[in-house]
């Protein structure tokens, strides 16, 4: 049983290496420029080396070997949403300056697409400027982020650092593997880089402090000391560079067990011992000193012998070998429900002997990402011809769901089958291959509830959730039940599906409703109810079951405060479970390396079906079959439950999601474009103002209701005009008969010829309250989701007084109707900045241009709308 634990910070670790560069060609215009077989080595033994180092889960270090910039991007911001203690993020790869910028220059981070050629653009590069602006965004922020960068240029880092608010620096460090306009050799293809080696040792043994735990202060002086011999490719000395708070050096990266000094050893930070070791911990004796010296003799003839049969006629020796065979990259699309699991499996694949050839060289690298369940289905179905770009549906695969997947694992098979077009030209673009009478394992649905309000363990199975929840319902009258988003995942939609079967839908809704807004995933749901410590929620928590996988157990208890209730799991008969299938997806269009592609594919599904494989899942508490017993079961399981009912079938998927559509009231949504001169500047273009505004109307279904004011005065009169009327504008699903296609085509035609009007300014507290006194109160409210979303450059906020503003904010708090104000400064959502005051207020959600805008207001949309299912 899932008794309370002390709730810990959760702390993540993205480890990016680029070793291998997709094209020869743009290298000729940069002397230097070439795959860095060190890299490679760089990200494994980091890996292993903050496994063992006590502060990261291993669920909790990701590697990305040879990302392309999109794949960086959406995984950094995923890094930052889901950390709430410390961030660690660590790059390898090639590092230029734009020097057009002036001063030292500008630093820009290679990715896999990375090109140097003749032009204003810089291809496949990340200006390490966005990537600071990213990791100062987002909705929750980590405790501390470390950025470690071992780069030509490194130090070029500190100019966007030191120009950070104060605030900003304290929760943000660097440790830069060189100082400012220096480039680095990257040192033998077979070992780790220079900067990278010193970093392992002193994260593995301890950064001098006398009981072993390396500190980022101490790190820091352990790496310029261990350097201090070194010099860079233009023969100055190589010193390694850090910016950081004084408070920072404190921060603890690691407690690595062998760093504990012996007794009578005082481990001194920056101390040698007689025998060249640097750090702390006892000196080793005579007699284990000559073993060690045999033993790193005796592999060192081995690797020479190696390397000299290895050798080819260009005489390049092995890592030659590898470094002319990058791994082909593969990306895997999953469900959000299986990250966890799914990534682990991709660390146990990538890290085996199956997926490393002759020469012991990886053969594939993949990325795993996650997007919500029914845009998924919604991008494979209708619009698997516009993935690589935003089409006229104003859908947007990429976007919002990500890059085209090589695999897709799905938690159920219904969706696999549901994503299938038929009927339509999808066999013409890609292909869907799976079998989904061979699962990749198995989870049944279970009724998790506080153990006061369970039945005993021989009442625990064998019964209807609606039985299970009378049952409940004595012991607890005020008790409720919850479940996650059934947009989002598989497991959402088969809660959903169980709980249709015990009331009317439009009914279940309604209950769901009262208790706030759905949660995306099983683990958020579980984790939002184990973290609150107001007594309230506490409360919340003693009287709350929730309706998910059964692996979501031990995500609840890794989550659960010092106040978190003990949970145990019942199993409802008429819940359908899950079973995560794998399915190749085939882009024809993808033609040039489809063979070593698909042979690719093949060896990760094979992998997947080996012993290695499933103990990936049955260690993540899934079932390898629908009667599989565990034999240890967590505390709160049950080693043999019984028959798991059948998965859910498309057809029911399909109906539910239908009867979830009707049950929820349509969307009210009123929309603010700030129409004033300022704006002209962020008025055109692919993130442009009114490009976000068309994008969030494709998450909008046919009985949707929103309309737009372009707010724009001469400071007299109203302070808006209408540019799309309050109403119903159709769907952009292609699923949609062709009025509504074409009233959505009209609505966004408004948009496209709506300008701003140069002469005027934006009264925005105005046009806010009178929206907010349009929208339904008290007994005119019926049930509609209400949300008024901004979108301004700020510009005119300052001609509002102190005064003006706080009664705003006051007018907004009173009328409890979310607002999302949608900043394009990026700094709208800073601390007390009206637009944040304003959003929190309301119970609504600041963004700004530190993020993602067009991606994070579609989610914000998609809370509300109906869509598209």
């Amino acid at each position: 049983m899932a008794g309370p634990a002390q709730h810990e910070e959760t702390h993540r670790a993205l480890l990016v290496g680029v070793a291998h560069y997709a094209s020869k060609r743009p290298l000729e215009f940069a002397a230097g420029l070439g795959n860095i077989a060190a890299v490679q080595h760089n990200l494994v033994e980091l890996q292993e080396v903050l496994r063992t180092g006590g502060i990261f889960d291993e669920d909790g270090i990701e590697s990305l070997f040879s990302p392309g910039v999109e794949q960086f991007e959406h995984r950094l911001g995923y890094a930052r949403d889901h950390t709430d203690g410390l961030l660690l993020v660590y790059f390898a790869g090639h590092g230029i300056v734009d020097t057009r910028t002036g001063g030292h220059g500008r630093l820009l981070l290679g990715l896999r697409d990375a090109k140097v050629e003749h032009g204003p653009g810089f291809p496949g590069w990340i200006r390490w400027d966005d990537v600071l602006n990213r990791l100062c965004s987002g909705k929750s922020r980590p405790r501390h982020t470390v950025v470690i960068l071992d780069c030509c240029y490194a130090g070029n880092a500190s100019a966007a650092w030191e120009e950070l608010d104060e605030l900003d620096q304290k929760r943000i460090s660097l440790l830069l593997a060189v100082q400012k306009n220096q480039r680095i050799d990257a040192g033998g293809a077979g070992t780790p880089t220079p900067y990278t080696a010193q970093l392992l040792r002193h994260l593995g043994q301890g950064a001098g402090a006398s009981d072993g735990v390396v500190t980022l202060g101490g790190l820091h002086k352990r790496l310029a000391h261990g350097l201090r011999a070194a010099r860079t490719v233009g023969g100055r000395e190589w010193s390694p560079q850090a910016c950081r708070q004084d408070g920072a050096d404190n921060e603890v990266l690691a407690r690595p067990p062998s760093a504990a000094p012996a007794a009578g050893t005082n481990g001194e930070a920056g101390r040698s011992g007689d025998e060249g070791s640097s750090g702390p911990g006892p000196r080793p004796g005579r007699l284990r000193l000559v073993v060690t010296v045999l033993l790193a003799v005796a592999a060192t003839l081995s690797a020479t012998l190696w390397w000299a049969v290895s050798r080819g006629a260009g005489g390049d020796g092995p890592a030659a070998s590898c470094a002319g065979h990058p791994p082909l990259e593969l990306r895997v699309l999953t469900d959000p429900d299986l990250m966890p699991v799914m990534r682990r499996a991709v660390d146990g694949f990538v890290a085996s002997d199956a997926n490393r050839d002759g020469d012991r060289c990886r053969r594939t690298g993949i990325t795993v990402y996650s997007a919500g369940a029914a845009e998924t289905v919604e991008a494979f179905r209708t619009q698997y011809g516009e993935w690589a770009h935003v089409g006229r549906s104003g859908f947007n695969p990429v976007g919002t769901v990500g890059p085209q997947p090589d695999v897709w694992i799905p938690a159920s098979a219904a969706s696999a089958r549901r994503a299938q077009d038929e009927a339509g030209s999808q066999a013409s673009v890609l292909t869907l291959d799976f079998d989904d009478k061979r699962p990749l394992a198995n989870a049944p649905m279970v009724l998790l509830l506080p153990e006061q309000l369970a039945e005993t363990e021989g009442g625990r199975t064998g019964r209807k959730l609606a039985d299970l929840m009378t049952a409940m319902k004595a012991k607890g009258a005020q008790a409720e039940v919850r479940r996650a988003d059934p947009r989002h995942t598989d497991a959402g939609l088969a809660a959903t599906r169980g709980l249709y079967g015990t009331d009317a839908p439009r009914q279940v809704e309604l209950g769901q409703r009262r208790q706030g807004r759905p949660a995306p995933t099983g683990k958020d749901l579980v984790c939002g109810l184990a973290k609150g410590t107001s007594a309230e929620a506490r409360e919340v928590d003693r009287r709350t079951a929730v309706l998910v996988a059964e692996p979501t157990l031990g995500q609840y208890r890794s989550c659960a405060g010092e106040t978190g209730v003990t949970r145990v799991a019942e199993y409802p008969d008429d819940v359908p479970g899950l079973a995560p299938v794998f399915v190749h997806v085939r882009w024809n269009d993808a033609r040039l390396d489809e063979e070593e592609r698909g042979r690719a594919v093949q060896r990760f599904r094979d992998w997947l079906a080996s012993e290695d494989g499933r103990k990936t899942f049955r260690d993540a508490a899934f079932r390898a079959a629908p009667q599989a017993p565990f034999p240890s079961p967590s505390p709160g399981l049950l080693t043999s439950p019984g028959p798991m009912p059948r998965p859910l079938s498309a057809d029911e998927a399909a109906d539910t999601l239908e009867k979830y559509r009707q049950a929820n009231a349509a969307s009210r949504v009123r929309f603010l474009l700030d129409g004033s001169g300022s704006m002209s500047r962020w008025w055109d273009g692919a993130n442009s103002a009114r490009e976000i505004l068309k994008q969030s109307f494709g998450r909008f279904g046919s009985d949707d209701i929103f309309g737009v004011w372009s707010v724009a005065s001469q400071g007299t009169g109203t302070p808006y005009r209408e540019l799309l009327a309050f109403g119903t504008h159709g769907s952009w699903s292609r699923t949609a008969g062709k009025g509504e296609q074409d009233k959505a085509a009209e609505a966004g035609k408004k948009v496209d010829d709506a300008v701003p009007e140069l002469s005027m300014e934006a009264d925005i507290g105005g046009a806010l309250k009178a929206a907010l006194d349009q929208m339904p109160r008290g007994g005119e409210d019926d049930g509609h989701p209400q949300l008024v979303v901004v979108l301004t450059d700020d510009e005119d906020n300052d001609r509002m007084t102190a005064a003006q503003q706080n009664e705003l904010v006051t007018f907004v708090r009173e009328r409890k109707v979310p607002v999302v104000m949608v900043s394009f400064d990026s700094g709208g959502c800073l601390k007390d900045r009206l637009d944040l005051r304003v959003a929190e207020a309301s119970g609504g959600t600041c963004l700004d241009a530190r993020g993602d805008l067009a991606r994070n207001l579609g989610a914000e949309i998609s809370q509300v709308a109906q869509g598209h299912q």
